[in-house]
């Protein structure tokens, strides 16, 4: 009886040295139910405590090749400390890019406007952007556009110093450099998430069109809760024509832009996810562009003063936007610049990554008169309107698929007599697009490390960072 007693005893230890333990509560539950087996609970348990252990070995490898990287570089700068070479360094570096492809479908009165109907895949847009911090805030600003017409050319969008003031002015920094300018980026950001389609109102030809979203000069951006602001001066023409500021002015002729923009809900100072955030802004916006250059067929020889005044306002909710605003120029000039007008967009979000979005601009010109010189002909229009409706689907974070219509509308000017003229200039300008877009973006950011001097330095760090891919992008200067 002892003997067999014994031999229990004996088989009932081994059998809790086999026994396996499950750690992970979850697990445990899931084995309590039914649902996984034990061998298969413990299976998984096993291989979740590998992985943690992975981790915290790689996490104690990286934590001790940044030790031995400090110690490496105190030793260089003890011995190398009076090199101003050693003392520099980005924190940051981001790169990135954004493209508007698509196919569009033109169709055109042709009767009136001797254009035949046709359909072109297109590659309407293209930015390549690089920032690097040389602090928290500050940071140096490059990028490039290339932009469609009748061939492809490749411009300088921004080039610019980010400079924060905050000890000096609360809240605020500068541009300095081919920098924004107060309104477009602002509303492509809140009101119109639909650039890649037409531009924002003041900027289209179809619109007001003045001038683009970025020109050479100074601007001053101040970000609080409740209240932003933007605070420009620039040379006036844009960043597309630069070199044509002012050959056939004298004197000052600069611009100077600014927006002041009260936030309802407080949330002016971060950044806004239309998908997410709730928010409403009403803005002011006022320009006066001294010596404005007037395209006068191309050549930009007509410097006219224009003053702008604009007022935009825009409601937005994760399920649904609305925005609306006017606009007024004062400026002596037939040019198409010339007038008023306003502009509604709306948007419908009703199923996740999916909306409906639709937009109406209407502009005035001048006294219902505006008389352009094209190709040796004298064109005039009293108004114009675009409608604009579609619907976007948003694939992942990198691309969004988009597919509208895009009406023009123009109405012939009282400076036409004859019923033929004015058949004529009531549809010559008319056009219909049916259009389909691929909006893609993309963004990477890179810690960047300057110590300069340092080759061997260089290569341990190469060697013991880079090569364990350990981070993301791990950048290097020598």
């Amino acid at each position: 009886m002892k003997r067999t007693l014994a031999v229990m005893a004996l088989l009932g230890a081994v059998g809790l040295a086999n026994a396996q333990v499950i750690e992970n509560p979850i697990l445990k539950k899931l084995v309590e139910k039914g649902i996984l087996k034990e061998d298969e609970a413990a299976a998984i348990d096993e291989q979740l405590a590998q992985e943690e252990a992975e981790k915290a070995k790689y996490q104690a490898e990286i934590d001790k090749t940044a030790m031995e990287a400090k110690e490496k570089l105190g030793k260089l700068e003890k011995k190398w400390g009076d090199m101003p070479a050693l003392k520099g360094k980005f924190k940051k570096f981001e790169i990135g890019g954004k493209a508007y492809l698509g196919y569009t479908y033109q169709s055109t009165k042709k009767e009136y406007s001797k254009i035949n109907d046709s359909g072109d895949f297109e590659a309407r847009r293209f930015y390549f952007d690089t920032k690097a911090y040389i602090s928290d805030k500050d940071h140096i600003r490059f990028t490039t556009d290339l932009s469609a017409g009748t061939d492809y050319k490749l411009k300088i969008k921004y080039g610019y110093l980010y400079k924060d003031i905050s000890d000096l002015i609360p809240h605020t920094g500068f541009e300095f450099g081919i920098a924004h300018t107060p309104w477009i980026d602002f509303e492509e950001h809140s009101g119109w998430w639909y650039r890649s389609v037409d531009k924002t109102f003041i900027e289209s030809g179809n619109g007001m069109g003045l001038w683009p979203s970025a020109d050479l000069g100074i601007n001053f951006k101040t970000k609080t809760p409740y209240i932003t602001s933007e605070i420009g001066m620039y040379n006036g023409e844009g960043y597309d024509k630069i070199n044509t500021s002012s050959k056939n002015s004298s004197g000052f002729h600069n611009s100077f832009e600014g927006r002041v923009t009260y936030h309802v809900f407080g949330n002016g100072d971060k950044k806004i996810n239309p998908t997410k955030d709730q928010y409403a802004n009403i803005s002011l916006h006022l320009a006066s562009n001294i010596g404005y250059n007037d395209n006068n067929n191309g050549t930009y020889t007509n410097h006219t003063n224009l003053n702008l005044y604009h007022i935009h306002a825009v409601y937005n909710h994760p399920m649904f936007l609305i925005a609306a605003q006017y606009g007024k120029t004062d400026y002596n000039s037939r040019a198409p610049q010339a007038g008023d007008g306003y502009s509604i967009n709306a948007e419908v979000r009703p199923f996740q990554d999916w909306s409906i979005f639709a937009r109406y601009d209407y502009w005035k010109f001048k006294d219902g008169y505006q008389l352009e010189q094209v190709n040796n002909n004298k064109e005039a229009y009293k108004d114009r309107k675009a409608y604009y409706a579609g619907v976007a689907y948003t694939m992942n974070k990198y691309v969004k698929w988009i597919a509208n219509v895009a009406i023009f509308d123009y109405k012939a000017s009282s400076y036409y007599r004859s019923n033929s003229d004015i058949d004529k200039y009531n549809n010559k300008n008319d056009k219909t697009l049916y259009m389909l877009t691929a909006e893609l973006s993309w963004w990477s950011y890179c810690f960047l490390y300057v110590w300069e001097g340092g080759g061997k330095l260089l290569k341990y760090l190469n060697r013991k960072l880079i090569k364990n891919k350990h981070f993301h992008c791990i950048m290097i200067l020598i």
